[in-house]
């Protein structure tokens, strides 16, 4: 899923950054290729194609099915099940085989192509469901595979670089592919053509396999390789493992009940966060349709301008972190998102307040998880448990909240303007959450300072 991609993501981002500033520099016969790169990036920009689709095409998915949107939404939730899940086997996978990394994500990519190819045909909702939960859980698994794939080619190397850019080729994927639907859903289209973009972006995933297919037959059935391979795996592993070690031995910053507030009350802010970053992405394009009657084509548009929004803030996040704090980004970003919300509230009738709410959001939201994750870092060790546990709330978010969405713009209900209304109460959810976090923080370390004299 999205969110749940951004969030992993930024995880293992973080933990091989983290792990890599402790390992000892090691000698090595061969250079890392950026051919090999371009690879892994061109897997990550295919899931974001993937994933950009559902927005765009879930009231395509209601006329198909002929199932009502409240129903139709538990598609969101299964994707956001299978994701997870995939992305949890996915590390376990590698541990266990880590020879095959390569040929797994080959496997799970394959997956993603077939499954993209047949969602036009599954007429029924359950189907549907069930496709849905095998893209789902074959983009959880590349996101897992993908990125690890990079931390162990590039170890010896900062990896940091490499692993942004897999950021933002999930951000180009997401933005081009509502630029790619648009034109199959002009309502001047005598037939409904949108399967034709499932079709394309299908197929795209078609070179990738291929390329990876070259470097698994090279790197892991070349009978010269496989040696080095285990043994630098073995040694990648155990570098791993002690370092967790150390971090969980050398955790004194705080005492661990604090430890356990904090991790816990951030955990929460993350829920909240990416439940509803998630639901914008999935519901802006659904509103616009629904409560300013939006051509489809043009609704299309407006959700690839957030995702471009979100993708420059990740990008411009980068050099702004090196001038200000993680607190400092933090209280901008909720300033701004809480901000854009407000906007689209007030002015909910006007087309071009939506196209600047929809920007200013964007913008505002993209950079709040890594700032998120460097915020936490400074309060406490980030073991692999903690981290999990982290991947664990976003993925909850991106679960619970659009599904809330989903049931609240029934006309029945709050109808289209819920969509607004809930996304203002996260926001303003999160900022208290946030607040309360900083607060607690400030009189705990008052309370050891004190306790210290």
């Amino acid at each position: 899923m999205l969110s749940l991609s951004t969030s992993i993501v930024s995880l293992h981002s973080y933990v091989g950054s983290h792990n890599n500033e402790k390992k000892s520099t090691k000698k090595s016969d061969t250079k890392p290729s950026i051919i090999y790169f371009l690879a892994l990036f061109y897997t990550f920009l295919s899931l974001g194609f993937g994933a950009g689709l559902f927005g765009p095409t879930l009231l395509k998915f209601v006329e198909q099915t002929k199932s009502p949107l409240d129903r139709v939404i538990y598609i969101l939730f299964t994707r956001s099940i299978g994701y997870l899940i995939g992305t949890l086997i996915g590390g376990i996978l590698f541990d266990r085989f880590p020879r095959f990394g390569r040929t797994f994500l080959i496997f799970t990519v394959f997956i993603m192509c077939i499954t993209t190819l047949i969602i036009p045909f599954m007429y029924h909702l359950i189907l549907m469901i069930i496709v849905h939960f095998m893209w789902s859980f074959a983009g959880g698994l590349v996101d897992t595979l993908t990125q690890i794939l990079t931390i162990r080619h590039y170890e010896q190397m900062n990896v940091n670089p490499f692993l942004q850019a897999l950021h933002g080729a999930f951000g180009i994927g997401a933005f081009f592919s509502p630029l790619i639907i648009a034109p199959f859903l002009q309502k001047s289209s005598p037939i409904d053509q949108w399967h034709y973009a499932y079709w394309l972006i299908g197929l795209l995933h078609i070179p990738n396999v291929i390329w990876l297919l070259i470097y698994a037959i090279r790197d892991e059935f070349c009978l010269r390789k496989n040696q080095e391979i285990v043994l630098e795996n073995k040694e990648f592993i155990s570098e791993n493992t002690q370092n967790e070690t150390i971090n969980i031995k050398s955790d004194d910053r705080t005492k661990s009940s604090e430890n356990y507030v904090i991790l816990g009350l951030m955990t929460l802010f993350i829920l909240v966060y990416i439940g509803g970053e998630i639901g914008f992405g999935s519901y802006i394009h659904t509103y616009a349709i629904l409560q300013l009657h939006f051509e489809k084509d043009i609704a299309a548009y407006l959700n690839s301008a957030f995702w471009a929004s979100f993708a420059f803030s990740r990008l411009c996040g980068i050099p702004l972190s090196l001038k200000f704090s993680p607190l400092q980004m933090l209280i901008s970003d909720l300033i701004g998102s809480i901000g854009s919300i407000l906007l689209l509230l007030i002015f909910n009738k006007s087309s071009l307040v939506l196209w600047i709410g929809s920007i200013f959001f964007g913008i505002s939201a993209g950079s709040i998880y890594a700032s998120v994750i460097a915020f936490i870092e400074k309060q406490i060790s980030l073991t692999g448990l903690r981290m999990s546990i982290l991947a664990v709330g976003g993925s909850a978010g991106d679960a619970t909240i659009p599904l809330l969405i989903g049931y609240m713009i029934n006309p029945k209900l709050l109808g289209p303007i819920g969509f607004i209304l809930i996304l203002f109460v996260v926001v303003i959810l999160a900022s208290l959450i946030f607040g309360f976090t900083v607060i607690y923080i400030k009189y705990q370390s008052k309370k050891n300072k004190n306790t210290d004299g």
